[in-house]
């Protein structure tokens, strides 16, 4: 029998499922990106006009977040990924009762628009306020973002692990399919049901003490996400990067692959941005 925290991740996800296409009035605006952002954004770097397209607004804490992705006037991708309220980040830490929905996934819907242009099918936004295994590293307050290569559906059907579900855990791509410098322990390590397991750059310790990584996962030998990991210190410190990430050989299905993950600040709404940049058409 499953219990009751298994259910309640089951319902938000499932609740969630139902919004996304019960929303047909998501959001398409032309000049709706940060007007004070950073110049290494790729959206500030074009002159071409870009179309923006946004997915529902989703409370999280006594915040909102939402998904949204800028598209050239050709239907190619600029940039995607989430806004969020600076109250999104705040209320989790002041208020226990809502910190105790920790570690469940909250799924943030995307347009349409985004589902056509990349390989993304819908993105989860964990929060984690003691952090997680492994101890000493990711142990501090921090936003897990996934943005995944499957569908809902398929990601509910990922069991816990346990030595009977071991063997589609440790079944890994082949090789080539995910990034050289990147590894995974074997057994249990980093295993979590509805997601698979979580591949780290094998330099781990260039990025000790933890603030931003890169992080990729698989189950049962495909690749089924992507998840930049930031702690809340570093979304709320008003720092901004825009990072390259490690790139696989080969591709599973043919779509615009992300190369650049950004982290950003809108001052005069106070957003917080997370995006994935930077796309190259991948056969």
């Amino acid at each position: 029998m499953e219990n009751l925290f298994t259910v309640s991740k089951k319902i938000i996800l499932l609740g969630a499922f139902l919004l996304l296409y019960s929303c047909s009035k998501d959001e398409m605006v032309n000049s709706d990106l940060p007007q004070n952002s950073p110049q290494f954004v790729t959206s500030k770097k074009s002159s071409d006009k870009l179309n923006v397209f946004k997915g529902p607004e989703i409370t999280v804490g006594y915040g909102k977040v939402r998904s949204w992705i800028s598209m050239y006037s050709n239907g190619f991708p600029n940039e995607i990924g989430i806004e969020m309220t600076k109250d999104a980040l705040l209320n989790p830490e002041r208020d226990k009762k809502k910190s105790s929905a920790a570690g469940i996934t909250i799924n943030i819907p995307m347009h349409l628009k985004a589902t056509q242009a990349t390989p993304f099918d819908h993105i989860g936004l964990n929060w984690n306020p003691h952090g997680h295994e492994p101890e000493g590293v990711f142990n501090v307050p921090h936003f897990d973002i996934h943005f995944y290569m499957i569908s809902i559906a398929e990601q509910l059907t990922i069991p816990e692990w346990s030595p009977s579900t071991d063997a589609a855990f440790n079944l890994y791509p082949p090789l080539g399919y995910l990034p050289a410098d990147y590894f995974t322990p074997p057994g249990a390590g980093t295993a979590e049901g509805q997601m698979g397991k979580h591949w780290l750059p094998v330099n781990l310790g260039d990025y000790l003490p933890f603030s931003k990584i890169m992080i990729y996962g698989s189950y049962n030998g495909k690749v089924n996400f992507i998840e930049p990991m930031i702690t809340t210190e570093y979304l709320l410190s008003n720092e901004e990067a825009s990072l390259n990430y490690s790139q696989p050989e080969y591709f599973e299905k043919a779509g615009n692959y992300p190369t650049k993950y950004n982290i950003y600040h809108d001052q005069s709404t106070g957003k917080i941005y997370i995006t994935l940049s930077d796309f190259v058409a991948r056969n």
